[in-house]
């Protein structure tokens, strides 16, 4: 088993350190005091429409970033709905077959920037089918007939998830993404995929959480001593969450079963970012609780990253029917 990364992926890696160093982090005190909106990394249409002097700065900052990562089309990930929520087979929307169309009825909840994006990919049954049967993905543009954002919804990260609607959605067949019936395996393998994506970056929000607990104590030796068995011990922790991500991505590059990794990997990792961060406020201090404190905003996000890409009662779901799947013999004492 081989965890060292090619040469390319090495440059890979610094190529996408150095942006972080050298373009983002620079920035962290421009948007100390920014709007909420802007935490995302997207903003809302209707704040692109704004002639507020200082929403115009925000926006020109996050337009110059964009120019410098790519990114020509954005997309939605429609999947969840008011009646499912984490349990996708019970997605109720429709794509009725209508000669080579498709007629897309019904409602999704929470997907982020789904009125900003190019597109949204979007999960909906045949007529007559249930659970993972008869799930389809289409490529649906956003401004298509029959598409409607009916509102957006604040979170307490700052960000605001839509509720869209489709009623007599029609699309072409051309827009099914994969083969028509076999969504739910394309859900799966992008459920599994970015469930480690938020372990990854999950990873290197604690890693920088710690910086700053550093930059806190660095300079009160009494407090750095107080709380240093505890950084040394998160420190501990965020080492084995590498070594667990990079295992689940080996086996992925096997072309392995990989749910249980991604489940381990999500559920550990904004876990542990949680816990990183509560503690990062417990050294803050009363200044930390402040709504624009970058702890304070580092905290709202860390609990929400325990509940998108499912929640983490989900993800120990996951792991335990996994674990009786292989036999419960792997409990038994040597």
């Amino acid at each position: 088993m081989e965890f060292r990364l090619t040469p390319e992926e090495e440059r890979l890696r610094q190529v996408v350190e150095e942006f972080v160093r050298d373009e983002l982090i620079p920035l962290e005190p421009d948007f100390a005091n920014g709007p909420d909106i802007f935490e995302g990394s997207r903003w809302k249409s209707r704040v692109k429409k704004s002639q507020d002097t200082e929403i115009r700065r925000y926006i020109a900052i996050m337009e110059a970033l964009e120019k410098k990562i790519r990114g020509e089309k954005t997309s939605a990930f429609g999947l969840s709905e008011p009646a499912s929520g984490a349990d996708p087979s019970m997605l109720q929307t429709t794509a009725t077959p209508d000669g080579d169309d498709f007629i897309i009825n019904g409602t999704k909840m929470f997907p982020t920037f789904a009125d900003v994006a190019d597109f949204v990919q979007l999960f909906a049954r045949l007529p007559g089918t249930k659970g993972r049967e008869g799930v389809t993905c289409f490529l649906i543009d956003t401004g298509t007939s029959g598409y409607q954002v009916a509102r957006s919804i604040a979170t307490i990260a700052g960000t605001e998830p839509c509720e869209l609607v489709f009623e007599n959605c029609r699309v072409h067949k051309s827009q099914v993404l994969g083969e028509i019936g076999n969504g739910w395996a394309l859900n799966q393998a992008w459920l599994g995929a970015r469930r480690f994506q938020v372990g990854i970056r999950a990873h290197g929000k604690a890693e920088r959480v710690l910086h700053v607990v550093r930059d806190l104590v660095r300079h009160e030796p009494k407090d750095a001593e107080q709380f240093a068995g505890r950084v040394g011990y998160f420190l501990g922790e965020i080492e084995a969450l590498r070594t667990l991500t990079y295992l689940g991505a080996w086996k992925a590059d096997q072309k392995m079963d990989v749910r249980s990794e991604a489940a381990n990997v999500k559920l550990f990792a904004t876990e542990l970012l949680h816990r990183v961060t509560d503690f990062a406020l417990e050294v803050g201090g009363q200044s930390a609780l402040r709504k624009n404190h970058a702890l304070a905003r580092t905290f709202r996000h860390a609990r929400a990253t325990r509940i998108v890409e499912g929640p983490s009662e989900i993800q120990r779901h996951i792991i335990q029917r996994e674990l009786f799947r292989d036999g419960a013999a792997i409990l038994e004492l040597q």
